[in-house]
């Protein structure tokens, strides 16, 4: 889908401690090399006290502030969230932290695609509401060890953060110039919960948290394909024309995967996953982060086409492509509140 004058105007993350991969839960541990190294994580972010909702409520502070967008401008929030429990309803609880009482709240719950589509729905929205000057998107992940620590044992690291975007019509920096969004509803029986688990803080865990993702690469590939093939069609661009790839944090293994084919023919490491790697699959959160990074650091050039790759389970792609217009606003000591 073409979009018409809808921008990114600024960006916002909150990351916890950063804890190194082999027990990222316990730093005073050592412990053995696990699949998830070998997949190249090196280190998680680790929210010890802040729920997720609260990471979201910093980062989108931060968001706004970037943007120089008043809370009270925001005429919708989309908050991306993936089994919060300490927040059964986080959009009012956002609404209020913020201050913006008057504001439509949302919860957006796609998985780890949560932070692009939430970005779609937004970007829906100022266009559905002509006179609505901002929108905002929210991501929070929060990965208890109790119940997400085995998942280093099928590839990969759960990490914690907050990360927020501010959408206006035509005031911003990157313009979004195409998305495209797939489903593989087939693939739905993989997130069915399970038999509760014997050991304490087990859960009802799904299927594909004991198979990985490795199984299930060729939707994966196939529906990446179609995705970032549409919105090339549609903007008239090549795979050569995309100066950055931001990738969800998922791992080396499966991005070199979906990524190295047509027809973007690139690696893990041509995309953001060289910062993700650090602070591990933050669920809805990833491509948020590595945007918020990617403006914050002085990155971008004016003309530089930025593709965004996201997909998680149930299953679910968006694929989004910006363009930046201007230079992004530079960060503030005040800004950089990352820990």
């Amino acid at each position: 889908m073409l979009w018409h004058d809808i921008t990114i105007a600024g960006t916002g993350s909150w990351i916890p401690p950063i804890r190194p991969e082999h027990d990222p839960w316990d730093a005073t541990r050592a412990g053995p090399s696990s699949l998830a190294s070998a997949n190249g994580f090196t280190s998680a972010a680790v929210s010890t006290g802040e729920t997720a909702t609260q990471m979201a409520a910093r980062a989108a502070l931060l968001a706004l502030r970037h943007a120089e967008v008043p809370s009270a401008d925001v005429s919708l929030l989309a908050h991306a969230t993936f089994q919060d429990e300490d927040h059964y309803t986080p959009a009012p609880y956002l609404l209020r932290v913020l201050g913006a009482t008057r504001t439509t709240g949302i919860e957006v719950g796609a998985a780890s695609d949560g932070g692009a589509a939430a970005l779609v729905t937004a970007a829906e929205h100022l266009t559905a509401q002509p006179t609505a000057p901002a929108a905002l998107v929210t991501a929070g992940a929060r990965f208890p060890h109790q119940r997400w620590g085995h998942v280093r044992d099928i590839g990969y690291v759960a990490g914690d953060a907050g990360a927020a975007a501010v959408l206006t019509r035509g005031t911003g920096f990157a313009r979004l110039l195409a998305t495209a969004q797939a489903t593989e509803p087939e693939l739905e029986v993989l997130t069915r919960a399970g038999e509760r688990g014997t050991a304490a803080g087990d859960g009802r865990r799904f299927l594909a948290e004991q198979t990985g993702l490795l199984p299930h690469i060729g939707a994966l590939q196939r529906r990446t394909r179609h995705c970032v093939d549409t919105v090339l069609d549609e903007t008239g661009l090549a795979a050569a024309d995309i100066s950055h790839v931001v990738a969800i944090a998922i791992g080396s293994a499966v991005l070199d995967l979906v990524l190295s084919g047509p027809p973007l023919h690139r690696r893990a490491t041509d995309s953001s996953w060289t910062f993700g790697r650090h602070l591990g699959h933050a669920g809805p959160c990833d491509v948020l982060l590595a945007l918020d990074r990617m403006f914050r650091t002085g990155a971008l050039r004016v003309g530089d086409h930025v593709l965004v790759v996201s997909f998680g389970l149930g299953f679910r792609w968006t694929t989004a492509l910006l363009e930046i217009t201007r230079p992004p606003p530079g960060a503030t000591t005040s800004d950089r509140r990352t820990r």
